[in-house]
């Protein structure tokens, strides 16, 4: 009877893992660099957002365009010099992953169509 419940217990851990290493297979990294202040969540409506950070603005944006769930959102800096123009890219490095579906609508989406082709 004991050795019933282990084979239960292994079999169910063996399977958790499996599916879960499944749903990570299924998720896609992507990464960018913005410019300063040119990028389509820099203008109206989002620069009026409650929460004005430039993460709380891209997100807003992902999620008005269809992309709800992002994981693993980061926001990182260099220590590079960039021109001062709005064009000129910033020294903010974004990274998160998303569904394949998702990934397929942000190749759709300005900035991300160029960056993802």
């Amino acid at each position: 009877m004991n050795i019933l419940k282990i084979l239960a217990i292994c079999t169910i851990g063996f399977l958790s893992c499996e599916s879960e290493d499944a749903v990570n297979g299924e998720l896609l990294s992507v990464s960018f660099k913005p410019t300063q202040c040119s990028e389509l969540w820099d203008k109206e409506p989002y620069t009026s957002l409650a929460d004005n950070s430039r993460e709380n603005r891209i997100k807003t944006f992902l999620k008005d365009k269809g992309i709800t769930n992002l994981i693993d959102f980061k926001k990182t800096s260099d220590s590079n010099i960039y021109c001062q123009a709005c064009e000129c890219p910033s020294n903010d490095n974004f990274s998160f992953k998303v569904s394949q579906s998702d990934y397929e609508k942000l190749k759709a989406i300005e900035p991300f169509k160029t960056i993802l082709k």
